[in-house]
This record gives C-alpha cells, sequence and structure tokens, in this order.
C-alpha cells in the first residue's frame, strides 16, 4: 500500500468523520462538539457552499488526516481556502496537496484569485504560504473590549433623533438586511454581496436571531443593523464571550451617529447576556471603523493577514 496520501471530494457519508478531523486540527472541545458539528453541517448547507465541489479530504491509509474547505466567490473573483492537517501526519506534504487542490478549484471555477487567512501567531502556517508564492495584501486587526458594569452606562450612544432599535425577525427581514449590508460593504475588501437566502441560512447557522438588531428610521425603513453573538472564550478562563460579527449602516446614513449607537447597542445586548469580554475584527485599512472602535473602549490584541496567489482562472 502507498504511503502517499490520496486528495478527494467530500460526500455526505464523510461527515461525522470529516468533523472528527476538523475538531481534531481546530481544538474543538468534547463540551462544545455537539453545537460546532451542528453550525458546521449548517454552514455546508447554505446556499452556495456547494460541498460535495468545494470540500476536500486526505485520507492515508484509509484514515482521513486532514481536510480542506474552498469557499467560491465568483462575484469578486476569488475562491478562500481554508485547511488542516492532524498533529500527527504534519511534515508528509499533505498540507502542500490540500492546497494545491484548493488552487486547482479556484482555476475551474475561473476565478483570479485564491486566498488564505493565517493568525500572527502561526509562524509555521506563515512560512509555508511564503514558500507557496502567496504574497500578504491586508492585515486585520483583532479587538478586544471588557464592557463596563451597566450602571456606569460606560459604552452608551444615543441613538438620533427618529432612529430606533429592535430584534431582527425571521422570514421578514432577511431581505433588508441584505439590502443594507450589501450597501454598507460595496467595494470593501473580501466582502461578496449576499442575497436573503444566504442571510436566511447564515442566521439558521448562527440560531439566535435575536441577537441581531436592526436600526429604523421614523418611516420603520431599515437603515443599519449590528449582528452579534455569544460563545465561550478561546482562552482557558471559561468567561462568557461576545463577538460584533457584523455591523452596517446604510451610505446616505453616514455622519450622524447611527453606526456608533448601533454598535453600543450591541455592546450592551451582549453585556446584557452575560458577555464579560467582547471580541471583533476589523480591516486594518478601515480608519473610520478603527476610530469608532478605539472611541468606545476596544483594544488592539492581535492580527490576521490575507495572502493571496494568482490562479490564472
Amino acid at each position: 500500500m502507498s504511503d502517499a496520501a490520496d486528495i478527494r471530494n467530500f460526500n455526505w457519508g464523510d461527515f461525522d468523520a470529516v468533523f472528527a478531523t476538523r475538531a481534531a486540527v481546530t481544538g474543538i472541545s468534547d463540551a462544545d462538539a455537539d453545537e460546532e458539528r451542528s453550525h458546521f453541517r449548517a454552514r455546508l448547507e447554505l446556499p452556495g457552499a456547494d460541498p460535495l465541489d468545494n470540500v476536500f479530504i486526505a485520507e492515508k491509509s484509509g484514515e482521513i488526516v486532514g481536510g480542506a474547505i474552498a469557499a467560491v466567490e465568483p462575484a469578486i473573483d476569488r475562491v478562500v481556502g481554508e485547511f488542516g492537517v492532524i498533529q500527527s501526519a504534519i511534515g508528509q506534504g499533505i498540507g502542500r496537496l490540500l492546497l494545491a487542490r484548493l488552487e486547482q478549484r479556484a482555476y475551474d471555477a475561473g476565478v483570479a484569485v485564491h486566498q488564505v487567512n493565517v493568525h500572527q501567531t502561526n509562524t509555521r502556517l506563515r512560512s509555508f504560504i511564503d514558500s507557496s508564492g502567496y504574497r500578504q495584501i491586508r492585515r486585520f486587526n483583532e479587538l478586544k473590549y471588557r464592557p463596563a458594569p451597566a450602571y456606569l452606562e460606560g459604552d452608551y450612544r444615543p441613538l438620533p433623533d427618529g432612529v430606533s432599535l429592535r430584534p431582527f425577525v425571521t422570514g421578514v427581514d432577511e431581505a433588508a438586511l441584505a439590502t443594507v449590508q450589501n450597501a454598507a460593504f460595496e467595494g470593501s475588501f473580501g466582502f461578496a454581496p449576499n442575497t436573503p437566502e444566504q442571510i436566511a441560512g447564515y442566521v439558521e447557522m448562527r440560531g439566535a436571531p435575536g441577537d441581531i438588531l436592526m436600526a429604523e428610521d421614523s418611516s420603520g425603513r431599515v437603515i443599519g443593523y449590528v449582528w452579534t453573538s455569544v460563545t465561550k472564550s478561546n482562552d482557558d478562563s471559561d468567561e462568557t464571550a461576545g463577538m460584533i460579527e457584523m455591523t452596517g449602516v446604510l451610505p446616505s446614513q453616514r455622519g450622524r451617529g447611527v453606526g456608533s449607537a448601533v454598535i453600543a447597542a450591541g455592546l450592551r445586548h451582549l453585556r446584557e447576556r452575560g458577555a464579560s469580554v467582547i471580541d471583533l475584527e476589523v480591516d486594518g485599512e478601515n480608519l473610520s471603523a478603527r476610530r469608532i472602535y478605539k472611541d468606545l473602549g476596544f483594544k488592539k490584541m492581535g492580527e490576521q493577514d490575507w495572502y493571496e496567489k494568482d490562479t490564472g482562472g
């Protein structure tokens, strides 16, 4: 039997084994396994995910030792890939085979580039990506905030006159959220426009529509939103951690204080949900957003780099 790893496409019968491999690679705990398994399945079932074409498995001697996922985004001419190999199989060239399959998927999809995201602390992967012909194109900042006690109102920002907030309503707000999100992030690095069906899939995947707050003007038109989530902290503190997943305001509403007020409302919502620490990521070149977050009390804690390679697609 050959010692070489075989790279093949995923099928749904692989799901449990693939998730187990993913858990081993990313360090998902047994306590979080059920919830993370549900999230992973929902991710593969998202409109456009097409896992039979975009998820790949590395097998060696009948054992799954690694995997890769390609997010194909033709609207912005790229594929974003992620890949990993279990500890016992590192150093055997399997990661390079998975990366090559992701690059081939980008070429087959006819897009211009393949991109990967690497945390600044992952020196092994950074070196590997550098040696594979990729160039760094963007840096995102990881920010952290510890909310003041509720009675101090440390993150309070008043909503402008005529603006109100309410929770997202499943089955009603998908189109409005897609409209605001697409307008707010048009032309931003890495943003591919979303359809209402994709928004519905993301909401289902996260499983907590009440953690999305919608901002309306006096006519009831949705003009902004903040999308939050609550998890356990990713360190050993066992804190309840909140996350500002995404927030946006219609371009016509900028400069009125809507954005900072909506973000502050998201912080208060997370505090009320028990979050003692709140995280977010922001494009290092988005200076206006960085100013808002600094003003609200966020501190930079880390960085993630985006790398890119032309595919000839």
